[in-house]
């Protein structure tokens, strides 16, 4: 019986020992990869001008590229999430703090103020680099974390490994604007939808005022900004305006509140309802040139621009919007 719980003990020891060294040689594997958020916890990676934060909305509407020239010349990393609910965009931003030096401007897309505190998308596997992420992880699924404890390999047991491993065998693009329009199907699918709500959870709120306090505290500029969306799924939310005026009378002063939801309205310049492509993208760039210029502190605005992709102007986008959200507003949030 002895020799029986010795061995047991024995096999745990060995499978313990092999998940421990494993996921330790596949994190620093992933360390080397181009990925922006695994950049993020590399001391090497340069410093950013402009850091970007919100969901795919972040993601898809902001090419680091352009937004780099548009404020100031300067370098960008876009650190949007899909999916993602603002408090990993806290725990994000408070990770390349600690890390890296404040940048000049944080851009900030909304949205992700509706979406899932609980529901993290793909950051539980950022918990090997980070024990913010890990806290979330643990306070999102306390069943998942205990096991990825006891088993550091889970951490890794996802869609996001796979594409980061597949990514270091080619070159990976920052370019992550969307190609394409919206189907027939996408069209018809909306039009059979029910209203909604937007939620408007309290974590993400509190994650949001952590943010904006951080980057007040190092002298960062904010800039929320508001991007396009597709007006007929707009009409189906009940409360569209009222959740946006409610985050534009949340922030604090000192905060630019910009309205572009408006800034995109043609159906052509849409990939899906939350999206706009290539060519709305280039739109919205060409009316956040004149903001992003001054809040990046730039010189003539001219000089920016001459740099605008695809030859679209700033006189191609109006420069103001209706209330009910402050549009480009100088110095200071708050309500309408």
């Amino acid at each position: 019986m002895g020799r029986l719980i010795a061995c047991v003990f024995l096999i745990l020891g060995m499978v313990t020992a092999m998940d421990r060294a494993l996921a330790t040689a596949l994190g620093a594997l992933l360390r080397h990869s181009q990925d922006r958020f695994i950049a993020l916890y590399r001391p090497d990676t340069p410093s950013a001008d402009v850091v970007i934060l919100g969901n795919s909305r972040a993601d898809n509407h902001f090419p680091a590229d352009t937004v780099g020239r548009l404020a100031c010349g300067g370098t960008a990393v876009n650190l949007g999430m899909g999916g993602a609910p603002t408090v990993v965009s806290a725990a994000l931003w408070e990770d390349y703090l600690e890390r890296h030096p404040a940048p000049k401007l944080l851009i900030l897309e909304p949205t992700a103020i509706e979406d899932d505190p609980a529901v993290l998308a793909d950051a539980p596997m950022l918990a090997h680099y980070s024990p913010r992420i890990d806290a979330l992880v643990r306070q999102a699924d306390a069943t998942q974390w205990a096991w990825n404890q006891a088993f550091h390999l889970l951490t890794f047991n996802s869609n996001q490994t796979l594409r980061l491993l597949a990514g270091m065998l080619s070159d990976t693009s920052r370019d992550r604007t969307l190609d394409g329009v919206m189907s027939a199907a996408q069209k018809t699918q909306l039009s059979r939808a029910p209203d909604e709500d937007w939620d408007m959870f309290p974590a993400n709120l509190a994650a949001l005022d952590r943010i904006i306090a951080a980057a007040q505290a190092r002298g960062v500029a904010v800039a929320v900004v508001i991007t396009p969306l597709y007006q007929p799924l707009a009409r189906k939310i009940r409360n569209y305006d009222a959740f946006f005026a409610t985050i534009a009378a949340h922030t604090p002063p000192g905060v630019t509140v910009i309205d572009r939801r408006t800034a995109v309205t043609d159906e052509a310049l849409f990939t899906d309802p939350l999206h706009i492509n290539r060519t709305g993208v280039e739109r919205l760039m060409a009316g956040l040139a004149e903001p992003l210029h001054r809040l990046g502190g730039c010189g003539a605005p001219g000089e920016v621009i001459a740099g605008l992709p695809g030859g679209v102007s700033p006189a191609s986008a109006p420069v103001q919007y209706s209330p009910p959200v402050p549009t480009v507003a100088a110095a200071g949030g708050g309500a309408p």
